[in-house]
């Protein structure tokens, strides 16, 4: 902030010490800003700005509130996993084979610092990827998870919120109605989405209406294809986008509900499963131990 003022100070408009900056600020916001001093409407613009970015930090502050129970119960599942490996081996140090219980090989403190191990790794994985995807390289990821049943019209809503929002910020601003639309699919952070910024473009500039451009998409639900085209027939597009965000809130925080959902059930299914291979692994230990005693009393049944 101290560089974009100092460059204001020697002359530059507010777009050129913004633009100035490198990728610091979101390719919309020079866009707008740029929109907001050429139309003589910088105030209106910073203030729907300020409103787009606020909804858009509730929105993730949500969805980390939401998503904050499964890690909980995955971190316990990690202590249950842990005491399991540790504690047998100091119950009993002269049996491996017991100690064992999860019947993976790992034992006492050596097999914890082995687990843990691999924990970290796969966080790291899971962040090293995360960071890719964010800055636009193997995309490919969230293409596959947008396609898997429920989960993927879950991860949809976020962008076509996004979307919904970025379109009447950028209609309001006074934004062509081409641009407008490209802007909105690129404000969004899925490449499903970013893909089809210049193809609708184009089909504006080529004379066809907006919400006919959505539908053919497939991304949108059929409530903002007809929140669009109400817009478009009252000539007040950006007042019913506004209040149409109102209802992508509510389907937001649903599809929150349900990845929290999905998330909860694939850890109870993890815990389910490992609660599962404990008890085989003691009863087969179990079994074995009384196997030896019931074929000698078997040899000893005739002799007697």
């Amino acid at each position: 902030m101290r560089s974009v003022a100092d460059r204001i100070r020697q002359g530059s408009t507010l777009t050129e010490a913004i633009r100035e900056q490198g990728n610091y600020f979101p390719p919309n916001f020079h866009r707008l800003i740029e929109v907001g001093e050429e139309s003589g409407r910088l105030e209106t613009v910073l203030d729907r700005m300020a409103e787009y970015y606020r909804d858009i930090a509730e929105l993730q502050d949500t969805f980390r509130g939401s998503i904050i129970w499964p890690m909980i119960q995955l971190g316990l599942a990690l202590v249950v996993v842990s005491v399991l490996i540790y504690v047998p081996s100091v119950v009993a140090p002269d049996m491996p084979e017991a100690a064992d219980m999860l019947g993976i090989g790992l034992v006492g403190a050596s097999g914890l610092a082995i687990f843990w191990g691999c924990v970290l790794g796969v966080v790291a994985a899971g962040v090293s990827l995360w960071l890719l995807v964010r800055n636009g390289q193997l995309a490919f990821i969230g293409d596959l998870l947008v396609r898997v049943p429920v989960l993927g019209r879950a991860l949809l809503t976020f962008d076509e919120a996004t979307f919904v929002q970025s379109l009447a910020l950028a209609v309001e601003s006074g934004v062509p109605a081409a641009n407008a639309i490209a802007l909105s699919f690129k404000s969004s952070a899925s490449r499903a989405f970013k893909a089809k910024a210049d193809r609708a473009r184009e089909a504006i500039l080529q004379g066809r209406e907006m919400h006919e451009v959505l539908r053919d998409t497939g991304l949108f639900s059929l409530d903002t294809i007809e929140a669009v085209h109400l817009g478009e027939e009252s000539g007040r597009l950006a007042e019913t986008l506004d209040k149409h965000f109102r209802v992508m809130r509510m389907k937001v925080k649903f599809a929150m509900s349900t990845i929290t959902q999905i998330a909860s059930s694939i850890v109870w299914m993890a815990v389910a499963a490992l609660l599962v291979v404990m008890i085989f692994r003691l009863f087969n230990a179990y079994a074995s131990k009384l196997q030896p005693d019931a074929v000698e009393k078997m040899m000893q049944g005739p002799s007697a």
